[in-house]
């Protein structure tokens, strides 16, 4: 692993995990606990993971190929959620539905860089697990 793509994906995982606690923490108006005891689990890896690749630890590859699996499965059910409720919205509700549609578009669209595209790009940089020699 070379220590510029650590660096660059280290500072990548701590800025993701920062814009997922301020959205999750502060952007949300409601509180419920399983998207709170979520977020937090993914803030905490994805923090774990960018603080070990900063630093360079020898455990950092491995709880980095873990967040970003968690980020992207993360990801993934967030988008199919997004795209069922503005589905039903714009279905259902006609005109009116059709502005909370593009609300929650629009939010899904905001998530997708770091929820999907940064995971998946890690996951390819880090490769398959190394066996222990």
């Amino acid at each position: 692993m070379s220590r510029r793509a650590c660096l660059v994906f280290g500072i990548a995982d701590v800025v993701s995990a920062l814009l997922l606690a301020l959205g999750v923490f502060v952007g949300l108006p409601d509180r419920w606990w399983l998207v709170d005891t979520g977020g937090a689990l993914l803030i905490l890896a994805l923090g774990a993971a960018g603080g070990g690749l900063i630093a360079g630890t020898k455990w950092a590859e491995q709880v980095a190929r873990a967040a970003s699996a968690l980020a992207l499965a993360v990801g993934l059910a967030f988008l199919g959620a997004v795209a069922l409720a503005a589905s039903y919205l714009s279905g259902i509700y006609r005109p009116v539905g059709k502005g909370g549609a593009i609300i929650f578009i629009l939010v899904g669209a905001m998530m997708v860089p770091y929820l999907v595209i940064l995971p998946s790009l890690q996951l390819v940089w880090l490769g398959p697990p190394r066996r222990p020699s």
